[in-house]
């Protein structure tokens, strides 16, 4: 690989960064959208970088032939020799080659945001070892809805369903919105949503069993009312929070797919 090639590597790196911040929202099927200026910036870098060592290798070639055709055959020989051989000294492992498989993933493959497969693979989120402050997420949503439904993320209503000692989502009305996963062990079938606090490499799952409903098509985004199945004994002991469907509605693929 010679520094012409390396710099095109570099342009292209760059342009996918900026085509997936810039001109669409691909990059939040892997990172939170809080990294969007830092991707942004990045992929400007490599595309002055890689520009920059195109240009000077283009000078340096330009200047080289300039400098052979002024030149006898012999001395003219010899330096274009001598060009080659700095080429050589310049080249790359072939491995650099590798760096293009990102780019070729991005504009032709498109890698979509983890799913059901990663969801079913994880299993549920365990219960936290310490109590959870819910305040981080809204004072009383259940007393700003009044007696209407309460819109509740996924996350949010697991976090309660576990430490709610009060139980005050009993028999409240809760709209929650995922995709359909299956349950491995046969009873009923999840909906779900995944939550990264970096990227999606840390993502872990949040979902609610659901068994009064046929399960749907796997992967498929449904938004579900209906009410807390309020289990006995000790919450922290819940493996899967159960949910009771009153209505659902198919849904289009949220353009962020992650809480």
């Amino acid at each position: 690989m010679n520094r012409m090639a390396q710099g095109l590597i570099l342009v292209l790196l760059g342009a996918a960064a900026l085509g997936t911040t810039l001109f669409s929202e691909l990059y939040l099927n892997y990172v939170q959208s809080a990294f969007r200026p830092f991707l942004i910036a990045a992929g400007g870098v490599l595309v002055v970088l890689g520009g920059a060592v195109i240009a000077t290798d283009l000078r340096a070639a330009a200047r080289s032939d300039d400098g052979a055709g002024g030149h006898g055959g012999g001395h003219g020989g010899a330096a274009a020799c001598g060009h080659g051989d700095g080429h050589g000294a310049e080249s790359g492992p072939r491995v650099a080659w590798l760096l293009l498989l990102p780019v070729i993933s991005v504009f032709v493959v498109a890698p979509p945001a983890l799913g059901a497969y990663t969801a079913a693979a994880q299993g549920a989120s365990s219960a936290p070892d310490d109590r959870v402050d819910l305040s981080e997420y809204r004072d009383d949503p259940f007393a700003e809805a009044g007696d209407g439904p309460v819109e509740l993320e996924m996350r949010e209503f697991v976090s309660r369903a576990w430490t709610d000692e009060e139980r005050t989502m009993a028999d409240r009305t809760i709209e929650l919105t995922g995709f359909t996963v299956p349950n491995p062990e046969g009873e009923g079938w999840y909906l779900a949503r995944l939550e990264m606090a970096c990227c999606a490499a840390d993502a872990v799952v949040n979902r609610v069993l659901i068994t009064d409903e046929p399960a749907p098509e796997e992967d498929t985004w449904w938004r579900v009312r209906g009410t807390w199945e309020e289990p006995e004994g000790d919450l922290q002991q819940v493996r899967d929070h159960r949910f009771t469907v009153e209505e659902m509605e198919a849904v289009q693929d949220p353009p962020d797919p992650y809480e």
